[in-house]
């Protein structure tokens, strides 16, 4: 399964985000790839409609082309609080439990 994470050049929210879940998802069998929204000689518009709402976590099986968009996290969340709210909200994606 990979993560996916939607961003934006230079936002430091995204930047932030990504160094919480880079240092969380170390030692997990999650992959995070990192999508630039404004990268348009790869992604045309396809992901345009995230233009206001980055940093957008989402999950895609490695077996599927199939995006799942987790909920809104908020940028606030400490280590611990975020690798809580990744549990919940994969699992409920999942519809089975989730461990880090």
């Amino acid at each position: 399964m990979k993560l996916i994470i939607f961003v934006r050049r230079g936002c430091c929210i995204c930047d932030k985000l990504k160094n919480k879940l880079n240092n969380l998802l170390v030692k997990s069998n999650l992959k995070i790839e990192e999508i630039d929204i404004d990268r348009f000689d790869l992604y045309q518009d396809r992901f345009k409609k995230y233009n206001l709402e980055v940093p957008v976590i989402a999950l895609q099986k490695f077996s599927s082309d199939e995006i799942i968009e987790l909920p809104r996290v908020s940028p606030r969340l400490k280590e611990l609080q975020l690798k809580n709210w990744l549990r919940k909200n994969i699992g409920n994606a999942l519809n089975k439990e989730f461990d880090l």
